[in-house]
């Protein structure tokens, strides 16, 4: 069995790697900004969508296969979303 050691510069250098890490600290700071201003009840929510981007990404970019579970998974986040949204309004 071999050991993972991988050598810093690779870790410096991996694109993808930099840009994910990248991409996740600019939403931290956007959540920061949100939730100083905005309903923790009412943002957390939103924050639920990115289980259904991720599916839809992955049937579209990695060509996963969809099924009703998942479909019915994603239906139900989006109704909630959007039943959370309603109450926010009043």
């Amino acid at each position: 069995m071999s050991h993972f050691s991988p050598h810093p510069l690779a870790l410096l250098t991996n694109v993808p790697l930099i840009a994910g890490y990248t991409l996740y600290g600019i939403n931290t700071l956007m959540m920061v900004l949100a939730l100083r201003n905005g309903e923790m009840s009412l943002l957390y929510p939103i924050i639920a969508l990115t289980y259904v981007w991720t599916t839809l990404l992955s049937y579209t970019l990695l060509g996963e296969h969809s099924n009703f579970y998942k479909n019915l998974g994603i239906l139900t986040i989006v109704l909630g979303v959007a039943v959370m949204g309603r109450q926010g309004k009043k």
